[in-house]
């Protein structure tokens, strides 16, 4: 089985290595086609992963996201040009939009089939313009497999832009299945929790901006304290809004920490109570499933990204993000069960592993490969 994986953000982040690591792992050959603007960085965590098994180019510019298809058939073209097309037996952009109807001309041209992943700008930008839900139509409905990383974003798209027997036989095709852990997460699991700190001890973990929603997060915090639950909030991650970073600095029992490595994140987790993000949206989430293996219950938003991998409940609670009040009930029934959810976060945690994960990849290939639906 040869993969051609289509991103337009590889350089940004360790999941696509991590998944074709552990395909690779059960016989499959990926390369990664990492289409990027001129001019684009690469920080120094990630050019480990910048080796031969990637092809990485600048094949737009700035300007180009004004113009959908002239960015669209850029990054066409130099697929073309850099790999052989026809060597491949599938192709899988790694998202709807940036990259999907590039794809979806190379398999009209070709003949490759291939699978497309929709994210959070899919849905939470794109979406919103009724032109690209036409687009979004052409794309899946070519489609071998259609991949989500939450049962939330699948019903959200699939309800957005199908109904009745076109909704059926998309849906056929459409699997959920989440992105996997770095192996030191489970590795490293904590027991579980048995009651909070005297002072209740809040993380959250993620750049600080204004989509992770701080300044709820913030609201939540005071309305604990004032009704007589003593709360703090940490917030560890990179700034990216200067606004953001000083309503925290200016908040009280609020502490904020520079982005940390992995090694020194996990005493965080491991000294906090309740792992508390309300963001307005989240393609997935990885940070809610690192809490959980140091035993942490999670408060996330509904119909979001991690939404719907667990009852609500059972590892933390869903929440309206814009409601403080809904917030503040969710951290309080979670210090009301605290022990019993504690333990569940750790009896659930494993599923975040990739060997298992990329077993279901692999079927989900396979299967697309073959002309199979579900």
């Amino acid at each position: 089985m040869r993969i051609l994986y289509v991103c337009t953000y590889y350089h940004r982040a360790m999941v696509f290595r991590d998944a074709m690591n552990y395909l690779e792992k059960r016989g499959a050959e990926i390369v990664a086609f990492n289409a990027v603007a001129k001019g684009a960085k690469v920080d120094d965590k990630y050019k480990a992963i910048m080796d031969d098994k990637v092809v990485h180019r600048e094949c737009f510019n700035k300007y180009d996201r004004f113009f959908f298809f002239t960015k669209q058939r850029k990054i066409k073209n130099s697929i073309e040009k850099n790999v052989d097309v026809k060597s491949f037996d599938l192709i899988h952009s790694h998202t709807l939009f940036n990259g999907g109807w590039a794809v979806y001309k190379l398999y009209k041209k070709y003949g490759v089939p291939y699978v497309v992943s929709v994210r959070n700008t899919d849905l939470n930008v794109f979406m919103k313009i009724p032109v690209f839900k036409r687009i979004a139509k052409k794309v899946v409905e070519n489609a071998a497999g259609v991949l989500f990383l939450s049962k939330a974003y699948k019903e959200k798209f699939l309800n957005t832009c199908f109904n009745g027997e076109s909704r059926a036989a998309v849906e056929k095709k459409c699997d959920v299945i989440p992105n996997g852990l770095e192996p030191f997460w489970l590795e490293n699991i904590s027991e579980p929790k048995k009651a909070v700190h005297d002072k209740l001890q809040l993380l959250c973990v993620g750049k600080i901006d204004k989509n992770k929603n701080l300044k709820t997060t913030i609201e939540v915090l005071k309305r604990l304290n004032e009704k007589g639950e003593a709360a703090h909030l940490t917030v560890i991650g990179q700034v990216l809004d200067e606004e953001v970073k000083a309503l925290l600095d200016s908040s009280e029992n609020v502490s904020v920490v520079s982005y940390l490595k992995k090694e020194q994140l996990i005493d965080y987790y491991r000294a906090s109570d309740v792992f508390i993000m309300p963001s307005f949206s989240e393609t997935f989430g990885r940070v809610y499933a690192e809490a959980m293996t140091q035993a942490m219950p999670v408060i996330y938003t509904r119909g979001q990204g991690f939404d719907g991998m667990f009852e609500d409940g059972e590892v933390g609670f869903s929440v309206k993000a814009d409601d403080v009040g809904e917030i503040t009930a969710a951290v309080e029934k979670t210090v009301g069960d605290f022990a019993n959810i504690s333990a569940n976060c750790v009896k659930n945690c494993g599923v975040f592993n990739w060997i298992d994960i990329s077993e279901r990849l692999e079927k989900l290939y396979s299967d697309a490969i073959k002309g199979v639906s579900k």
